[in-house]
């Protein structure tokens, strides 16, 4: 749907490690879809909503009649589009942020945009990867549809349209993501370089309503399922005594810090997720906890920060009294 080009795809491997695109799109492709009248849908799918899809569709026509914009725009498309799979390069986004941020000023203040709308238009090889990995339609929008989140994430640390989680989006389009219900997982190795090597699930948590343990469960379940059912090549060749694939997980995340369950409890939603975790390593993270419990992005004035919830009370405190924040890295075997 997002691409001129779909057809010219060529999948790698069997099983599938790889889909690569056999040519690059055009400046006159991203125009194209830009200006389509399927653009509103478009943005629909990608989870862009409410007043982040009313103010970016009046900048979709200026931007793909801006030469330079829309030469970048096509850029990064392409870098977007090189490959997804299991170990492809993701796109480095970040490195291209301050580029962007200064062309973006001719349509909009902020950042974000030319990787928002290059985002849009490189659909297509990721979308090809999940197929042949055989993820359904259906869950190959909701993996792209974390864009909208993002965007979301965003307008709440600063009040606008926008997008600064530029790693975060390039792993989802390197195809190596997966969003099961509460809960997201990445693939990827750890140990790397050595006896242990292994692939295991990595595990995330959007900001997308309570951590139950109901649906905590079932995400931790369904990702056993979609591990075993469309990656279970990456249990072959597992060093010995280490699980299966598909049952170990590990969080890299401000949540992996046992003064969460000592404050609110191994029967809160939030600590009960905690307690799952063996904690093995943890390192200085104040400005993790306060931008994903706060949406503060440095600088922030720590004693101004609010105190609502329990939650808030936690953080807050230990930030604002020098005691700061480490986050974790947890280990889970089920």
């Amino acid at each position: 749907m997002t691409s001129l080009r779909d057809a010219s795809l060529q999948v790698h491997g069997d099983p599938p490690s790889a889909v690569r695109p056999v040519d690059e799109l055009g400046a006159a492709d991203v125009a194209t879809m830009l200006t389509a009248p399927s653009a509103p849908e478009l943005l629909d799918l990608l989870g862009i909503t409410g007043q982040d899809h009313d103010e970016l569709m009046p900048l979709l026509g200026p931007a793909a009649a801006d030469d330079e914009i829309l030469g970048e725009i096509t850029r990064t498309a392409n870098l977007l589009r090189a490959g997804a799979g299991l170990d492809v390069p993701e796109a480095d986004l970040g490195s291209l942020g301050e580029h962007h941020r200064t062309l973006q000023q001719r349509l909009a203040p902020g950042e974000g945009l030319v990787a928002i709308l290059a985002l849009a238009v490189s659909t297509s090889t990721v979308r090809a990867w999940h197929a042949a990995r055989g993820l359904s339609t259906e869950l190959s929008w909701e993996v792209l549809a974390d864009l909208g989140q993002q965007m979301r994430v965003h307008r709440r640390s600063s009040g606008r349209l926008g997008l600064h989680q530029l790693g975060w989006m390039a792993l989802n389009w390197a195809g190596r993501l997966v969003h099961l219900g509460r809960l997201q997982f990445d693939l990827h190795r750890i140990e790397e370089g050595t006896g242990h090597e292994r692939w295991v699930l990595g595990t995330h948590i959007p900001a997308r309503g309570p951590l139950t343990p109901e649906a905590v469960e079932d995400s931790f379940l369904r990702a056993t399922e979609c591990a075993t059912t469309h990656y279970a090549d990456l249990d072959a060749d597992r060093p010995q005594g280490a699980p299966a694939f598909g049952h170990e997980f590990v969080c890299d995340s401000w949540l992996m810090n046992p003064v969460l369950v000592d404050e609110l409890g191994a029967d809160s939603n939030i600590g009960g997720f905690v307690d799952r975790w063996e904690i093995v390593s943890h390192s200085p993270g104040a400005d993790s906890a306060a931008f994903f419990v706060f949406g503060e992005r440095p600088p922030y004035e720590a004693a101004a920060l609010p105190r609502v919830t329990r939650l808030e009370r936690v953080v807050a405190e230990r930030l604002a009294d020098g005691r700061g924040w480490e986050v974790g890295v947890g280990r889970l075997v089920r």
